[in-house]
């Protein structure tokens, strides 16, 4: 299965423009040291299944976390769950800090 990844400012400008929707499956704690600078839902990983029904299907779903792993995992098993339009943040926050965008 290939999930296709997304540079940190094509997300944000996604997000932005409405036609993407953002996951972060960061754990609560890590929320607490940096938060991305846009609006996002927060579905740990552990959760997504518990969850799913909250995530719409008629737009993109980027999911990012700490590095790109579990958000990768979690693109996974939405597209194993009938999500097609579903990419992940290439390098999750760290990347986006790295790259200097904006964080809350």
């Amino acid at each position: 299965m290939t999930i296709e990844e997304i540079e940190p400012k094509e997300a944000m400008a996604d997000v932005q423009s409405g036609e993407s929707i953002f996951i972060d499956v960061r754990e609560p704690y890590e929320l607490d040291e940096v938060k991305y600078g846009m609006n996002y839902m927060h579905i740990p990983l552990g959760q997504i299944q518990d969850r799913i029904g909250e995530i719409p299907k008629d737009k993109m779903v980027i999911v990012g976390c700490r590095s790109g792993a579990r958000s990768m995992n979690a693109c996974m098993f939405l597209k194993m769950n009938g999500f097609e339009n579903v990419k992940n943040l290439e390098g999750g926050i760290m990347n986006w800090l790295e790259t200097g965008m904006p964080v809350g």
